[in-house]
Order: structure tokens, then C-alpha cells, then sequence
């Protein structure tokens, strides 16, 4: 029940954007669908259909907390982008809020999975790089070994994904690709 009104609030909210080419509904569905593939909880999902409204939207923590209750209403808030000069900023802004919340942190590994597994399905060459520049960083910042097993497991999720697309960006000498 929370997950349906989540997903259909999010839908209203993003009408009309776009992901890359698509429906922005495209991207909520792949940051779901890893969410579900780790069976994280229904509090965890609602948060991943909604992880961009704060940010992207015309919505407001309060209005979150109405529909969704406080819980979910906090781990959107923690992944949405504190304000900064430029990109960089705003992520290392942004970074002990997600790493205070373990849920946030949850739902920001599926976004950052679903992101990264579309630009290099894509073959996004700009934003590939952008992801693949920004990783260790993002790992420095948010990483911690005395995270649950689920988290680790997204974690390691990620860490492949880097590591099979550096690898076939920068194959090792003599490698026949």
C-alpha cells in the first residue's frame, strides 16, 4: 500500500520530465527494480519512487511525511542535493546526510546503480564519465565495512559495474576486445 501511493505521487510529481530520452517514470523503475532485487523494505522502495521529488519537483519534506509518513519523508530528504556552487559541492554537502541514514544510503546505491547501468547501456560517454570520475569519492565518503549485508551486497553491485566498464574502457595491454 505505502508503495502504490508513492509510486503514483512520484508519477504526478515528475509529469512531463525526462530522463535522457525517455519518461522519467524509466529511471524511478530502475532505481525500484534494484531496491526489490536486494528485497529491501517497503519503507525503502516508497523512498526510491520518490527520491527525486524534493530535489526535481515542486514538493516539500512536509508533503512527503503527509502522504508517506516521517521515515520515508527522511531518508528523501537525506539523498536530496543540499545546495552548492556546482556538482561537487553539492554531493560533499550532501554525503553525511546519506551516510547518517542507512536507508538513505540504501536508496541512493540503487539510484547511483540504475544511473550508471543506463549511461553505459546508453553508451553515455559524458555522463559514464562523470559516474566513473566520481567513484571513488563517492565510495571514500559513503563506504563503511560495518555496514549490514544488504548494503554491502549493494555496494559490491556497484563496484562490479565500475569495475567491468573501466575495464572495457582501458582493456589491459595485448587484451583482445
Amino acid at each position: 500500500m505505502l508503495e502504490t501511493i508513492a509510486k503514483e505521487f512520484a508519477l504526478q510529481a515528475h509529469q512531463g520530465q525526462r530522463y535522457g530520452t525517455k519518461d522519467y517514470s524509466f529511471h524511478l523503475e530502475a532505481v525500484v527494480a534494484v531496491a526489490k532485487a536486494f528485497q529491501l523494505n517497503e519503507k525503502i522502495v516508497a523512498a526510491c519512487w520518490l527520491h527525486d521529488t524534493i530535489e526535481d519537483c515542486t514538493v516539500s519534506f512536509q508533503d512527503i511525511k503527509e502522504i508517506c509518513g516521517e521515515e520515508v519523508a527522511e531518508i528523501v530528504y537525506c539523498v536530496t542535493d543540499e545546495l552548492g556552487r556546482n556538482r561537487k559541492e553539492r554531493k560533499l554537502k550532501t554525503y553525511p546526510k546519506i551516510k547518517n541514514n542507512p536507508d538513505a544510503l540504501c536508496v541512493k546505491l540503487c539510484d547511483r546503480i540504475a544511473n550508471m547501468q543506463q549511461s553505459f547501456l546508453d553508451h553515455n560517454d559524458k555522463l559514464s564519465a562523470m559516474y566513473l570520475e566520481e567513484h571513488q569519492e563517492f565510495k571514500n565518503q559513503l563506504f563503511s565495512e560495518h555496514s549490514t549485508e544488504t548494503v554491502l551486497l549493494l555496494w559490491k553491485r556497484l563496484e562490479d559495474l565500475v569495475f567491468h566498464e573501466t575495464k572495457k574502457r582501458h582493456p589491459p595491454a595485448g587484451a583482445d576486445i
